[in-house]
Order: structure tokens, then C-alpha cells, then sequence
């Protein structure tokens, strides 16, 4: 015979549990805030000086979480994506969701979109948070991005993209996934470029590359592999 205990539970599970679950996916965000989803994404990226569309420009997008004691430390990545523009200067990034967040909130400037190409600046866009904004649209949704050359020396290119590499790092690994990295194999492959050029220039700052490659036993103990086998692919 089952004990009431026992009874209790099935009857939770059966009963309770699948309604409970059937109404937070009904509920708004605004309103249970650790069940997300966002919008499809689509843009261009052109040169600023031609206007002409830039192909090869690898473009990351990742919705942060935030949390920690006061609330405003990285927690995790909700979700990153990576695209890169055709002939026509277009990428896209695919829906998603809905999908929860156990620990944290989503950081209120997301999605943030990071894009780069070797020779160019990078871009840094977000949303700028109002009250009542909707999480799951980007405002750069139908725009059209230009991106300045680099005109200067290797020394300036390498101060000039720390800030892109800080925040891969954060993303891709201090933030909660060692392996979050994964997600962005392109932007990699980018990088390792240009820092082998930056060897050859003389310049000793690195990027997320060499960062991880400092870090592979640590990689290869969570599950991840190695930063070389993913970009070799």
C-alpha cells in the first residue's frame, strides 16, 4: 500500500505540476521574468566611406544575465548567436524560446550585437533600456550598420579591440559556461587572424584566442575541447 506521502506526490505530479507550468507560459514577461524569448533578427553592414556592402563580417549576438549580490555581475548567457554577412552585407539571427532562467535577469541592454571584420572597427550596439521595454526585440532590427576602416597603427588596432575582447571573454567564458566560446567559431577564426598579424607587427597584446589557449587544461576538464580543434574545422 502507498503511504499518503507517496500519494501526495503522484497526485502533485499528475495534476498540479503541468497546470502550474502551462500557466507561467501564458503569463507576460513582464510578469515572470525568468521565461524569455526574442524576435528574429536581420540587418546590413556597409563600409562607411563607400556605402558598398561589406561581406565576412562576423556578427555575435548574446543576451546576457545578470545577478550576483547587487545584482549587475555577469551570471550566464541566456543565448549566443553568430552570423555572417553575405554578398549583399546581410545576416540574420533566427526566434528563440521561450527559455528559462533559473538564477539572474536578463541584462536590460540586450540583445548586445558585437560585430567585426579584420581592417575595420569594431561595433558595439544594444538596446537602451526605457521603462517597459520589450526584451524581445532588438531596436537594430532592419537596420543598416556602417563600419570605419582602421587607419592607424597595429599598436592603436590592438588597444582599439580590448574592449571586444573583454567581452568575448566574459561571454564565452568567466560568466558561468567555460564553453560558451563554442557558440562563436567565426569571430575565432577572425582573431587568430589577426593577432598572428599582430605577431608579426611586433604587438604583444592577444586576444580571446591566446587567452583561451592559456587556459586549456581548464577547457579540456570542463568538456570543452580545445580552442586549435574548433577554429581548425
Amino acid at each position: 500500500m502507498q503511504s499518503s506521502e507517496n500519494l501526495c506526490m503522484k497526485y502533485w505530479l499528475t495534476n498540479t505540476l503541468p497546470i502550474l507550468g502551462a500557466l507561467l507560459l501564458s503569463l507576460p514577461l513582464s510578469a515572470n521574468a525568468f521565461i524569455y524569448s526574442a524576435e528574429a533578427i536581420e540587418g546590413w553592414v556597409v563600409d562607411a566611406d563607400t556605402g558598398k556592402p561589406l561581406d565576412g563580417v562576423v556578427v555575435v549576438a548574446h543576451w546576457q544575465l545578470k545577478g550576483g549580490f547587487e545584482g549587475g555581475n555577469p551570471a550566464g548567457e541566456l543565448k549566443i548567436l553568430e552570423a555572417v554577412t553575405d554578398k549583399n552585407g546581410r545576416y540574420s539571427f533566427p526566434a528563440w524560446g521561450p527559455k528559462f532562467a533559473l538564477m539572474g535577469h536578463l541584462k536590460s541592454e540586450s540583445p548586445e550585437i558585437l560585430m567585426f571584420k579584420r581592417g575595420y572597427k569594431f561595433q558595439y550596439l544594444n538596446n537602451s533600456w526605457y521603462s517597459g521595454m520589450d526584451t524581445s526585440k532588438s531596436v537594430w532590427n532592419g537596420k543598416t550598420v556602417k563600419v570605419d576602416r582602421f587607419r592607424s597603427s597595429l599598436q592603436a588596432y590592438s588597444d582599439d579591440l580590448w574592449s571586444l575582447t573583454s567581452t568575448l571573454w566574459i561571454a564565452g567564458y568567466t560568466s558561468g559556461d567555460r564553453c560558451a566560446w563554442k557558440a562563436f567559431p567565426n569571430m575565432l577564426r577572425e582573431l587568430e587572424e589577426l593577432e598572428t598579424e599582430f605577431r608579426r607587427g611586433g604587438v604583444v597584446r592577444s586576444t580571446i584566442v591566446s587567452m583561451l589557449r592559456a587556459n586549456d587544461s581548464q577547457l579540456k576538464a570542463a568538456g570543452c575541447g580545445s580552442v586549435d580543434d574548433l577554429i581548425k574545422r
